[in-house]
């Protein structure tokens, strides 16, 4: 890469200077480009889910040493392993194309080394997803590298792109109508905008050698468009969760995973994240999709809802060890971990994502790395395994400052015990023992047949009519955990 950076002036300060801008533009352009999130999920997100995958790639950028060439593949394989949503995925592929193709390129005029590098960024965008659909971030992606390649010889990188970046934004509504989704709600691609906005950025670095900043941003030709006028509009694609997985690159099944996942789900997605791969899904069942991956190759499972919550007071991260498990979490509006020793970097990445300035962490049994807690922005309640997990929710989404308080107390209160096959006695014993008992958590393992289940939870609701009965499962634990709070 050092040959290619020198031409495009893409060295190790101007990589860094991109993406630092880069990051800034997308952070200010959010709001805007969440509100025309339309496709594939009418979630408000894609802005959010751009400045996050972007966040990643900074992050790995501070932490590289300094040194000949290499950062802007650092910032991309960055940018790939954060990736969140179908949006940040693409473009993560985008740079990790644009990484490759500013590598391979042969020595020689540098807007040529520069316009080869946009083709493999378009390239490998479309080959992120494996239906790739025209009118979306795809087809901007292709019209910035063909309108680079017209313009090959007739001004430096800098000119070349900048005229290019415009042209594909004069055409923006056009293109975007080409797609039926967007064309019906009258709105242009999100991803789209996000890329424009990324790319403006790098016309800056390469113009003056600098950082993008607030002063230098101008967002006048993104859409203003109001909440409402895209709430209404159906996803184009099913699934109720998002499941992103990291895998081992070396692992022998990671050639058919997208085969296996368009099985369980949609919106799938595998692409290269440096020394894994990064698996990304929209199901109805996230243990389903997680289970096609081994546990031992697993580096990083996170599961959350598709229409999340605006965010709260506080947000909500579950640590667990239970596949099964993370839909009943990610219903709480939790970002939920699933694994048996997440790093401080992903508790503090899972944070973020819930888009709230504070977070409560609920580690269910898997330990909480104290690293994740020095910024003060994070509480981590730890308790002993699933079932006080699941306790420790109810009672946070039950309050509406979702404060750490409310589930210590839910636990001071909580009696619970196990048991094989006596849970209508074991509720009893427990309810006797909690003065105005008010609720009865039933929590089975794996092992509990799922017709058992439903029978068990009815029988305890009818011998206990004063309570609330929940259930939930299964838990990697075996038989049935209660609790009475």
């Amino acid at each position: 890469m050092e040959v290619a950076a020198q031409h495009v002036v893409l060295d190790d300060h101007a990589v860094r200077a991109w993406a630092t801008g880069a990051l800034t533009a997308c952070r200010a352009a959010r709001e805007l480009i969440d509100a025309v999130n339309v496709f594939p999920v009418p979630d408000a997100d894609t802005g959010s889910n751009v400045a996050l995958t972007l966040t990643g790639g900074v992050e790995a950028l501070v932490a590289a040493p300094g040194g000949p060439g290499g950062l802007l593949t650092t910032f991309a394989s960055g940018a790939a392993r954060a990736a969140r949503g179908n949006s940040g995925i693409i473009l993560s592929q985008w740079l990790v194309g644009l990484a490759d193709g500013l590598t391979d390129a042969p020595g020689g005029d540098a807007t040529e080394v520069l316009v080869a590098g946009l083709e493999r960024a378009d390239r490998a965008a479309r080959a992120a997803v494996p239906d790739p659909q025209e009118g979306t971030v795809l087809t901007v992606a292709r019209e910035v590298a063909a309108h680079a390649r017209r313009g090959v010889g007739a001004a430096a990188p800098a000119g070349v792109l900048a005229a290019a970046t415009a042209s594909a934004r004069a055409d923006l509504a056009r293109l975007s109508a080409g797609h039926d989704v967007l064309r019906a709600a009258r709105v242009v691609d999100a991803g789209a905008c996000a890329l424009l906005v990324v790319l403006d950025a790098l016309v800056h670095t390469l113009a003056t050698g600098t950082a993008l900043t607030e002063a230098d941003l101008d967002l006048g030709w993104l859409p203003r468009t109001a909440p409402e006028a895209v709430a209404g509009c159906a996803p184009a694609l099913g699934g109720a969760f998002e499941v992103m997985v990291l895998v081992d690159a070396a692992w022998p099944g990671a050639g058919g995973l997208v085969a296996a996942l368009q099985d369980v789900g949609d919106a799938v997605a595998v692409v290269d994240a440096g020394d894994c791969r990064h698996a990304h899904v929209h199901c109805d069942d996230p243990a389903a999709a997680i289970g096609l991956v081994p546990a031992e190759v697993r580096r990083q499972v996170v599961v959350r809802r598709v229409d999340e919550p605006a965010p709260a007071a506080r947000g909500l991260v579950v640590l667990t060890r239970s596949p099964g498990l993370a839909a009943w979490y990610a219903t709480c509006g939790a970002v939920t971990l699933v694994g048996p020793a997440p790093t401080a970097q992903q508790v503090r990445r899972a944070a973020v994502d819930t888009r709230a300035e504070r977070a409560v962490v609920v580690a269910a049994g898997v330990p909480a790395d104290d690293g994740s807690t020095q910024d003060g922005s994070v509480d981590v309640l730890a308790v002993a395994g699933d079932g006080p997990a699941v306790v420790t929710c109810l009672a946070l989404v039950a309050d509406p400052q979702v404060a750490p308080e409310a589930g210590l107390a839910a636990l001071a209160r909580l009696r619970h015990g196990t048991t094989a096959d006596d849970v209508v006695d074991l509720a009893a014993t427990l309810v006797a023992d909690v003065p105005g008992a008010q609720g009865v958590t039933l929590v089975h393992g794996a092992d509990v047949p799922p017709a058992t289940t439903r029978a068990v939870a009815d029988a305890v609701a009818a011998a206990h009519p004063q309570t609330e009965v929940v259930l939930a499962g299964p838990a990697v634990h075996a038989a049935w955990w209660v609790g009475v709070d």
